[in-house]
């Protein structure tokens, strides 16, 4: 991990973004003042004398980053939300664009869709950036590898309801990035991989979403089950350290590995209202949200493993065959729009180890605990879309400051 990312040895870098946050949601509330009135009002009329007030369908502010692996980040976000029926959930779709110091440029566009009183869900994303990586102590060696690639990634999933609450679909992924392929809500944030690796991926997907909200939900439970098979192509991303990376990984386990491998996914997360600790009745109550997931692999290449992604830690950093963790976090409103955010959880690796003489990895010896806190502000407060600056701790050196879009789960 890049030194300049920890929290602890440059105190001043969140106290910074603290306040990039202010000027950031003030920006974004005038660029709301600015267009509102532009298409139609995302609120329905009411039978009040006094005229509704229009919330702008836009969402139009600038964005700053510390991400784990791009160094600082700078760039801009654009959406439009629109509802489809009034049974549906406000859909969003836009672009994004970011340029960090380590000179790398990661383009994107996203759609989360709703429609057909909720019967119908897409979530896509396509993403392109030139990305320059850099590990100081990769798969735990002590060794610095670099890696540059250009990112290019295509991702669809589609959800129909078949009954209740439950829904059945399918996702295609095309990507030269396997690892940290972003999950549907998360297509903003282009968490890219470790490694290159050209790979078309095909599943399904079963899902059961009992929230009271898809964004910023204060109760209920959501359960994600999705499955892949990749197919890869032999045309493979070449790597700077060649030779470095030959000891740290078996042989025919990345650049020559051209076979087909299958990911499982899982996740349930399960939300509660805790009452109105900081607030009035009339503002948000107090959340806790907790989450347990796991990913399994079968005939996967190292590329391809699963990683640590509990906050605080660079993602493709640790890898293993497969992973499973648990995570919580609290979200306490102390306005209407503003709260604090305090989170935590702890992962594992267990499976195949990595190397020509790496023994099989397990919990007992692969845990990877962090924690952290935060704030946020409430940035459309109807569609739920949020923004949170966070600064994690995970074991060791790991440890890093997030300003991101959105609740992590």
């Amino acid at each position: 991990m890049r030194k300049i990312l920890s929290c602890c040895t440059n105190p001043g870098l969140f106290f910074s973004l603290l306040v990039w946050l202010v000027v950031t949601a003030v920006a974004s509330a005038a660029a709301e003042e600015s267009v509102a009135g532009d298409g139609e009002a995302l609120e329905p009329p009411t039978n009040d004398s006094a005229p509704p007030q229009r919330d702008s369908p836009w969402l139009l502010t600038p964005t700053f980053s510390v991400d784990p692996k791009l160094g600082r980040n700078l760039g801009a976000i654009a959406a439009y939300l629109h509802r489809f029926d009034e049974a549906s959930p406000i859909s969003l779709s836009g672009a994004t664009l970011s340029y960090s110091n380590t000179d790398s440029l990661v383009s994107a566009m996203f759609a989360d869709l709703y429609w057909g009183a909720d019967h119908h869900r897409l979530t896509a994303g396509a993403a392109y950036g030139d990305i320059n990586n850099e590990y100081d102590d990769f798969l735990g060696s002590g060794q610095t590898v670099e890696t540059n690639d250009d990112l290019k990634s295509l991702f669809m999933r589609y959800r129909y309801r078949v009954v209740g609450d439950w829904f059945f679909g399918g996702q295609l992924v095309r990507t030269n990035y396997v690892i940290g392929i972003p999950a549907p809500e998360e297509v903003v944030n282009n968490q890219v991989g470790l490694m290159g690796f050209n790979a078309t991926g095909l599943g399904f997907v079963v899902e059961r979403d009992g929230r009271n909200h898809v964004r910023n939900p204060t109760s209920g439970s959501h359960l994600v089950v999705d499955g892949t098979r990749y197919s890869s192509s032999d045309d493979q991303p070449d790597l700077d350290n060649g030779d470095l990376l030959e000891e740290l990984l078996p042989e025919d386990s990345l650049i020559d590995s051209n076979g087909d491998f299958d990911v499982l996914r899982g996740n349930f997360n399960h939300y509660s209202s805790l009452g109105h600790w900081f607030t009035g009745d009339q503002a948000p109550e107090t959340v806790l949200a907790v989450q347990a997931y796991t990913r399994l692999t079968h005939d996967a290449p190292v590329s391809g493993y699963s990683s640590v992604i509990v906050p605080g830690y660079t993602r493709g950093n640790y890898l293993g065959e497969n992973s499973v963790g648990g995570q919580f976090d609290l979200r306490m409103p102390i306005s209407q729009r503003w709260g604090v955010v305090v989170f935590g959880g702890i992962g594992c690796l267990f499976g195949d180890g990595i190397g020509s003489n790496a023994t099989s990895q397990s919990c007992s010896d692969e845990l990877y605990p962090g924690i952290g806190a935060g704030v946020s502000w409430l940035v459309k407060p109807e569609s739920g879309v949020v923004m949170r600056m966070e600064a994690a701790k995970g074991s060791g050196d790991n440890s890093a400051v997030y300003l991101r879009f959105g609740h992590p789960f």
